[in-house]
């Protein structure tokens, strides 16, 4: 843990451009808020979703207008389904006809696109994502467009990032991916110290225009308070589950969607053989609690620490966590996490497992995060500070601790596909924004770790696509190719229902019926290369 953090409370900076750095930092906490905290921290204090560029993504319009998918092979998203040789017919971003494969002849005003022997799929989306916590928002907008994400689900939140949706200011122009809801603040002993202060809280977000409310590590009485407040205000209540906070109960209670299998133990909690001794080892660990003092003053060092608290929390960590999860993992009972998987789906709380981030978190120095292309498309200063964190956590573990999280990942990936089984709603997300994670291309890993987990490709399939369109009740819209929804879509040089592999096989996107070829996609990713070579 970082020790001896002096509180601070940042001020609102004017900034140096309107479409530039914008900074506005909350109150910070001394020494004993807990990891979790920490990294939600940087959300707030860093004001990594307020600090965004507010500029225009960079993307070339290939082919635009009235737009015809030709002899393509349409997937249903609901079933598997494949029905090959159709045209798709497009105007103003939605999809105005189906029909078989005919002979075309078409005014001018169409752009006829050869899609034989192309899978068409709808556009995939991240619905765990940090885009507007980026310092280039714009660059990973277009990373994820090249790599088929046409919509996210923005996980961080403030009033000026609010303020700057409604006024159209976000980075959001022809190309970008969709935001398709955003919170507020993060909820965090900083905002929520107290039940009455979370009250406030959640109101005041409420009248900011968050979509949803998103908690981290708070105490169970402000967990429950903000929960109540915003079933009342009729907002989604979604994000970590603290371990003191039973997950059946917070299930019960509605929450929305759980993220990262609830962190921590707090999902392996009711699954161990030995529940009631977790639950007492989690009851000894301190609460987190808000800042006892507020000092208007700005570390370097601090933000510095910050910042790699974000890479991986994991290094952060107390001992005491490794033994717990190891405690978890040797008590992992498959039968109790098949009845907890059960009261989940009647709970109708969803899952955002974000596998690539607990794995790249639990196996923070494995060998193949130390060296990778894609990184070509990152920041140099951000990627040395990924390797420098890797050996943080190299050198801070022993085997042993390194064992006990390799396991912990081991048993989520099998509480994944338990939960699977069950029928228990889950979404894709990756969680771009920690370590080794490259936007866009993190989704495609969270499919291969989906893959790994045992699930169909079917399955994975649809965690992209239509369940992110039920969770956010826009099936009349998304998540399926047919006529009146949107066009964003993807074609695939190879049919993703019978190898989840095959979703990386990307021949063409379409967003907002703009047609982007593999070849103008390969141009955009020269161009965002160029901007790092010395």
């Amino acid at each position: 843990m970082l020790v001896k953090l002096m509180a601070l409370k940042m001020r609102r900076i004017k900034p140096r451009s309107p479409l530039q750095e914008c900074l506005f930092m909350r109150e910070m906490i001394m020494v004993r808020t807990k990891l979790v905290v920490m990294v939600a921290l940087t959300a707030s204090v860093l004001a990594f979703s307020s600090c965004s560029k507010i500029e225009k993504p960079v993307v070339p319009t290939e082919k635009t207008g009235k737009l015809v998918l030709s002899d393509a092979t349409i997937v249903d998203t609901s079933d598997g389904h494949l029905s090959p040789h159709m045209d798709i017919f497009m105007t103003e971003g939605r999809i105005d006809k189906i029909a078989p494969a005919a002979d075309l002849t078409l005014d001018a005003s169409f752009t006829v696109v050869n899609a034989s022997g192309k899978y068409v799929v709808p556009g995939y989306l991240d619905m765990h994502a940090h885009v507007f916590g980026d310092s280039d928002a714009a660059s990973s907008l277009s990373l994820m467009l090249i790599n088929g994400v046409t919509g996210f689900r923005q996980m961080q939140g403030s009033k000026d990032l609010l303020a700057a949706r409604n006024g159209g200011t976000l980075p959001n122009a022809q190309g970008a991916p969709e935001l398709l809801a955003m919170p507020g603040e993060i909820l965090t002993p900083l905002n929520a110290g107290s039940p009455e202060e979370v009250i406030a809280e959640v109101i005041r977000q409420k009248e900011q225009g968050a979509d949803f409310i998103k908690v981290v590590n708070v105490s169970v009485p402000v967990f429950l308070a903000a929960q109540a407040e915003a079933k009342k205000l009729n907002l989604p209540f979604v994000g970590h589950v603290p371990g003191a906070v039973d997950v059946l109960v917070a299930a019960r209670n509605g929450m929305r969607s759980m993220e990262h299998l609830g962190t921590g133990v707090s999902l392996l909690t009711p699954c161990s053989a030995d529940e009631a001794g977790l639950r007492a080892a989690i009851e000894k660990k301190t609460p987190p609690s808000g800042p006892p003092i507020k000092i208007p003053f700005m570390s370097t060092l601090f933000a510095s620490k910050i910042r790699r608290l974000l890479v991986n929390p994991t290094v952060e960590s107390e001992m005491g966590d490794s033994n717990l999860m190891q405690q978890a993992v040797a008590t992992f009972d498959t039968a109790k996490c098949a009845v907890t998987a059960q009261k989940l789906l009647a709970a109708d709380t969803w899952q955002v497992p974000t596998l690539i981030r607990l794995r790249t978190m639990e196996l923070g120095d494995a060998p193949e995060y130390l060296s990778d292309p894609r990184y070509a498309y990152m920041p140099p200063e951000k990627v040395k500070l990924w390797v420098s964190v890797a050996h943080d956590f190299t050198t801070k573990f022993p085997a042993a601790a390194k064992a006990n999280f390799a396991a912990a990942y081991a048993t989520q990936l099998r509480m994944v596909k338990l939960f699977d089984e069950a029928g228990v709603k889950m979404l894709t997300g990756s969680d771009y924004g920690g370590g080794w994670l490259v936007p866009g291309y993190s989704l495609h890993q969270e499919f291969d770790e989906l893959g790994r987990a045992g699930l169909s490709p079917l399955k994975i399939l649809q965690m992209a696509t239509i369940n992110g369109a039920e969770f956010l009740g826009k099936q009349t819209t998304m998540g399926s190719v047919a006529t009146g929804k949107n066009s964003d879509l993807v074609l695939l040089n190879a049919n993703p229902v019978e190898n989840e592999k095959n979703l990386h096989q990307i021949s063409g996107v379409v967003r907002r019926g703009t047609y982007y070829s593999k070849a103008s996609l390969d141009s955009m990713l020269g161009n965002l290369g160029k901007q790092y070579k010395q």
